[in-house]
Formats: structure tokens, sequence, C-alpha cells
């Protein structure tokens, strides 16, 4: 059985790591409330852009633009995968990476794309190649912040490097809840019409006149918003990461409270159970005395 010193010790070293846990909870809550704002306010736009494409696919000749067709097989597939930089987030990180790594073994090969550090020893961890890694911020002050990621992506597919670019990423539900989401990002596809307005893919009816020309209107939006769902995916990503550390900071906080009040619990009843001893040995060596 611990001694009243060791109980105090343990209660003393729960209530210092209580307190970091209490610090990283508040931080999280405020980026996650300045990634959720960010990330509400840019995603009915981001949702028209890819309506704006696929209405455009649909009603489009895929020979008009080369982001609309694919490029002779080269029988890879580019998967870019967004994680964050660090821990303490429960299953965040497994989740997201696993979501990648199965839709990557249905591929007959795969090369990737990471933001994020768990992402990318993940990847390493699978053998998966990793073609190139960017830098992943906690927030993205505006669609500029992917600019590097949307031009690479852009330029492989264009090249034929590969046939199909995936997004990744953790798609922000609401504060307990995050889902791992896979996007087809190029080539853009014609959507299928038995999906419907559920993925929000409410096909125009009418036809598109294009002023000046198709193809420069095409080459001018099509990249735009592409960049734009890439964009959205980081903010999801990001507003999805700082719920769920807010959310594991505030149960690990809970836990902490937990033990220490069975700690104390014990405390107290060793304590009282050793002053009864004592009170009896004082009663026995009294009466002895007597």
């Amino acid at each position: 059985m611990p001694s009243t010193k060791e109980i105090r010790r343990r209660v003393k070293s729960v209530k210092s790591t209580r307190q970091i846990t209490k610090a990283m909870e508040l931080v999280a809550a405020a980026k996650m409330r300045k990634a959720q704002v960010q990330t509400l306010a840019t995603r009915s736009y981001a949702q028209l852009a890819w309506q704006l494409i696929k209405n455009l696919t649909n009603k489009t000749d895929p020979r008009m633009h080369r982001l609309l067709r694919r490029p002779q097989r080269s029988g890879k597939s580019l998967i870019v995968l967004m994680t964050s930089n660090r821990g303490l987030i429960g299953a965040f990180n497994n989740n997201i990476a696993a979501k990648a790594l199965e839709y990557a073994r249905l591929s007959p090969s795969a090369d990737f794309v990471t933001l994020g550090k768990k992402g990318r020893e993940a990847v390493r961890k699978s053998g998966f190649n990793i073609v190139a890694d960017f830098e992943k911020h906690d927030s993205a002050a505006s669609v500029l912040a992917i600019t590097p990621v949307a031009n690479f992506v852009i330029g492989e597919f264009l090249a034929g490097k590969c046939d199909v670019v995936t997004l990744v990423y953790m798609d922000f539900v609401s504060t307990l809840v995050q889902r791992p989401h896979v996007l087809e990002l190029l080539p853009v596809q014609k959507p299928d019409p038995s999906l419907g307005p559920e993925f929000g893919l409410e096909l125009a009816d009418s036809e598109y006149l294009f002023e000046p020309s198709a193809d420069v209107l095409l080459e001018t939006i099509l990249p735009r918003l592409t960049s734009m769902q890439i964009y959205q995916a980081l903010l999801e990503t990001n507003a999805a990461e700082h719920s769920a550390r807010m959310v594991a900071m505030k149960n690990a906080t809970d836990a902490a409270g937990d033990i220490i009040s069975e700690l104390t619990l014990e405390y107290n009843q060793l304590r009282q159970s050793n002053i009864t001893k004592e009170i009896s040995e004082i009663v026995s060596g009294k009466l002895a005395l007597t």
C-alpha cells in the first residue's frame, strides 16, 4: 500500500499535468473558434465553385482543356494528404492516414504529396513514395498559402506523370465530429446526375456562352477553382484539427480531475486509518500501564 507521502507526490504530479492540459485546451479552443469561422466563411464559395466546375464539365467538350481530360495513362495516382504537424489529438492523424493508405492500395501505383509532419511519417512507414512535401501552417490567411501545392499537382497532372490527383483531408462537421474525406480533384469528371443535390451537384440545364472564348476562360478559371478546392480542404483540416485537440485536451483535463479525486479519497482513507491505528496504540499503551 502506498504511503501518504507517495500519494501526495502523485497528486502534485497529476495537478501539474492538469494545468498543462487545461492551458493547451484553452489555446486549442481559441484557435478552433478562429479556424471554424474561417472555414464556414469560405465553404459556401468553395461548394459553389466546385459546382460551377462540374456544370462547366457537363456542358463542355473535355478536349477543350487539359484539366478536363486524362493524360496518356501512366498508371499512377497522386494523393495529396493533409494531416497535422503535432500529436495530442487522439486518433485524428491515424484516421486520415488510414483512409489515404487504403485508397492508395487500390491504385496500381500511387505517389504522395504531404502537408503535415504526421502524414509524412505515416506514408514513409508504409513504404509509399513521397514526391513532394510542403510545410503546413496552422492557419492559412489566403489561397496564396497553398499556391505552391496547387501549382505542383497541376504541373504533375499536365505533364502526364499521374492519371488522377486525389485530396485526402479531414472534413470538419462539428466540434465533436470530423470525418476523413476523399475528393478526386483532377481530372475534373462529369458528375453523375443520379447523385443529385446531396453532393452539391445541382446541374444546370442551360447552355454556357463563353466570352472571349472557351479556351481562354477555362485556362483562367479552372486552375483558380482547383486551387480553391485545395485551400478549402486545408481550412477544413485545420478546423477539424483544432477541434479534435481541444476535445482531447478537455478529456485529458477531466480525466486528471478524476484521478486527483480518487487519489485524494485514497489519501484521506489511509490518513484516517493511520490516525485510528495511532489512537489504538495509545489506548493500548495506557491500558498496559494501569
